[in-house]
């Protein structure tokens, strides 16, 4: 993976040969800092300002894909003119209507049960997926959180009706489905003749990388990981801000 940057020559100049540009931005980590509490992630205005004048250029779009909800990404997000996809691309515009039978609530219930009692711990449902956020729990509680959390799915787990995963301080529950920020990402883009790049920070952001291999540009926000398999790679969301910045210059 090699520091984007050090490439901008070769990466600027395939961007300005191409027609039309598609930017896909994850939220949190790529957008935003993570913090302690997923409501603190706040959108620095100077970037919401680069994002806004994006739109109003015909040769870029733009789509956030994250994980929180749709609902929760259009209001962290605020801005008009841009493709939002919430729970990992499970909500494009509205819920998909594979997910009617999904039994989310349940397990909602039985989290809450279970983990309850561990100083820290939030169980958010976000409709089509769920989250169960560790950050704020003491470092010795951590494995017993990830004991009740994987005891509880197990059932659904082997039943296949529903999966698992994980991420920065997070643990997910989603729909038992073939679907991702991958299939999301193709199915968004509909011109052959679009370069798509896509920004994130995390493990759920690896299916849209593979996705657009050979099609675009994947870029990782973080610095350079063995396990992660980008074109290039951000050392922070200031390099993102920066990133943003230059493309207004192209």
């Amino acid at each position: 993976m090699r520091y984007l940057f050090d490439h901008w020559d070769k990466v600027s100049s395939k961007i300005k040969k191409s027609p039309r540009i598609f930017l896909f931005f994850d939220y949190d980590g790529t957008l935003t800092p993570i913090v302690s509490t997923p409501e603190k992630a706040k959108l620095p205005s100077k970037v919401k300002k680069s994002i806004k004048r994006l739109i109003k250029s015909p040769k870029f779009r733009v789509a956030i894909i994250s994980g929180r909800s749709l609902r929760d990404v259009k209001r962290m997000v605020g801005l008009k003119g841009i493709i939002y996809a919430g729970n990992h691309g499970l909500e494009i515009a509205k819920p998909r209507k594979a997910l009617k039978n999904s039994p989310l609530k349940t397990i909602c219930i039985a989290l809450k049960s279970g983990l309850g009692h561990i100083k820290g711990i939030r169980v958010e449902n976000k409709g089509c997926t769920l989250s169960v956020h560790f950050r704020l729990v003491r470092p010795k509680h951590r494995i017993l959180v990830k004991k009740i959390f994987y005891r509880t799915l197990r059932p659904y787990i082997c039943s296949k009706s529903a999966k698992v995963s994980s991420g920065k301080m997070v643990l997910e529950v989603r729909p038992a489905i073939d679907w991702h920020k991958g299939k999301a990402v193709l199915h968004i883009i509909k011109k052959k003749k679009t370069l798509p790049i896509y920004l994130g920070d995390d493990v759920t952001d690896i299916d849209a990388f593979r996705a657009i291999k050979g099609k675009g540009i994947s870029i990782f926000v973080g610095g350079p990981k063995k396990n992660i398999k980008a074109d290039y790679y951000l050392k922070d969301t200031f390099d993102v801000k920066k990133f943003i910045e230059r493309l207004l210059l192209l």
